[in-house]
């Protein structure tokens, strides 16, 4: 086993938003290209072995193509892997950015799109990532149904998943929920989380999981990314870092 992993995990970046309910002033694409830039730069710092997109890089299948390229190309000039899925916002049910735009065709990149979920390996750390691509965002979406057991060729087992927290005893009529429950009873090391632009920690004797907020969202403790440390030997760490200015 890779004797630790340290893992950077954002989500709800929003590109091509019109900014309404972040404040935004301005040009609001360019802030959030922007904000999305110095995120990853401020992630950087913390040499990452990879990267986990939990979702919704972009605010719409509407996006631009100047945004959508501009977005591949700011994503292939990170130092580290990057596993991402698709969120509500940039799913994949009509003429989706990811049918239009083969993300996997970046290097260091695999966006896992697959319906009923698929599994992606980054041989060199030992890491298997599983994710899905949502359709539809709707009560009937489960965004961690069917995932599978903890492969036998792996390390590190990490999984992603996009949709509302409903905590234990809790019940939601909303789209997309993620029971605590399933987060629990989940055989990954550390599962990534996006949809609530406020960061959340999860963890407990039975799960490491976390929403990392939005990098591009003052919302809760402010713009903000997760670093997770996992080892061998020690309890995970997950902490959450406020980008302060994001611009």
């Amino acid at each position: 086993m890779t004797k630790t992993l340290r893992i950077a995990h954002c989500s709800d970046i929003h590109l091509d938003g019109d900014g309404y309910h972040h404040s935004l002033s301005g040009d609001a694409h360019s802030a959030y290209r922007d904000a999305f830039a110095h995120a990853l730069a401020t992630m950087q710092t913390h040499k990452p072995d990879l990267m986990l997109l939990a979702g919704d890089l972009f605010d719409a299948n509407s996006a631009s193509a100047d945004t959508i390229e501009w977005s591949m190309s700011i994503l292939e000039k990170q130092p580290f892997p990057i596993l991402m899925i698709p969120g509500n916002h940039d799913c994949m049910g009509g003429d989706a950015i990811y049918r239009r735009y083969d993300f996997n065709q970046i290097p260091n990149v695999d966006n896992l799109t697959a319906e009923a979920g698929e599994i992606a390996y980054v041989k060199n750390l030992g890491a298997a990532v599983w994710g899905k691509g949502m359709v539809d965002h709707s009560p009937e979406f489960d965004p961690l149904g069917g995932c599978p057991e903890r492969p036998d060729d792996c390390d590190w087992f990490l999984g992603m998943g996009h949709g509302i927290h409903v905590p234990h005893g809790a019940e939601t009529g909303r789209s997309s929920p993620i029971h605590m429950s399933d987060i629990e009873a989940s055989t990954c090391d550390y599962l990534a989380l996006g949809h609530h632009h406020a960061a959340l920690e999860l963890v407990t004797d039975k799960a490491t999981a976390a929403y990392s907020g939005s990098p591009t969202d003052g919302v809760g403790r402010g713009a903000t990314y997760v670093i997770i440390d996992l080892a061998e030997t020690s309890e995970a760490k997950v902490t959450v870092h406020a980008i302060g200015d994001a611009a």
